[in-house]
């Protein structure tokens, strides 16, 4: 219903396959009472939005800022239906905590904390409607409702393997006004203020994509007129 796919080259394949980036461990620590409520959080939601399959069995990468030098991330090749506080992975200046493996995506969360001081959580994921539009040249419009426009305002879109070949680039490009994006091939990206946010975006991001695909059923995509969304950019968001 969205147009044909783009399919990965075993080239490309390759390339992910061997994007494990290597990592220093410094020693384990006991985890004062701020990380520990980050933890017990996070954790949380990556059981959330496994029972909500945003996330599948291994897949997904949920990250959060403990401070302005360390974040902690889900580990790398673990059920996220069952992840527990201990597993997380703690990543501080660009070494990580002995006894974990960080998800692949853990580079990428970094470059953006550092990039973006405002972001406190970041979220890898694939969920089936969302990620329809990441292997089609389709563009994900939020101008559904109200809603979908608010909290993801617009969605951008990278081409596959910056994420893998340029993080500094591609963090650059993320901002308040587009704080998801479509990675080619490889899901969606999503930031937020705090876990919470980053969480709603995901969620509002994948029903959004369901919605527009459903229409296609009934009839041809109506966005809002662009008098509205300036309407709603000047109440909800100050522009």
């Amino acid at each position: 219903m969205l147009g044909d796919v783009r399919y990965l080259t075993d080239a490309e394949i390759a390339t992910a396959r061997d994007s494990a980036p290597e990592w220093t461990a410094f020693p384990h620590h006991e985890p004062n009472t701020h990380e520990k409520e980050i933890r017990a959080r996070l954790a949380e939601f990556v059981r959330r939005a496994y029972r909500q399959r945003l996330f599948i069995s291994t897949q997904g990468s949920f990250s959060a800022r403990v401070d302005g030098e360390s974040f902690l991330i889900t580990p790398y090749r673990q059920d996220r239906g069952t992840m527990d506080v201990h597993e997380l992975v703690l990543v501080r200046n660009g070494d990580c905590e002995a006894g974990g493996i960080p998800s692949r995506a853990a580079r990428l969360h970094e470059e953006i904390y550092r990039q973006h001081p405002a972001i406190r959580a970041i979220v890898n994921a694939y969920p089936v409607n969302a990620t329809a539009f990441s292997v089609t040249g389709v563009p994900l419009d939020t101008r559904t409702i109200p809603e979908s426009y608010i909290v993801i305002r617009e969605v951008t879109r990278f081409p596959y393997g910056l994420q893998f070949s340029d993080t500094q680039a591609l963090a650059a490009a993320m901002s308040p006004r587009r704080p998801a994006a479509l990675l080619e091939n490889d899901g969606v990206l999503v930031t937020g203020g705090d876990i919470l946010e980053a969480f709603d975006r995901l969620e509002v991001l994948e029903s959004t994509a369901e919605a527009i695909i459903n229409c296609h059923t009934v009839g041809t995509l109506a966005p809002m007129p662009e008098a509205i969304t300036r309407e709603l950019d000047r109440v909800f968001l100050g522009e």
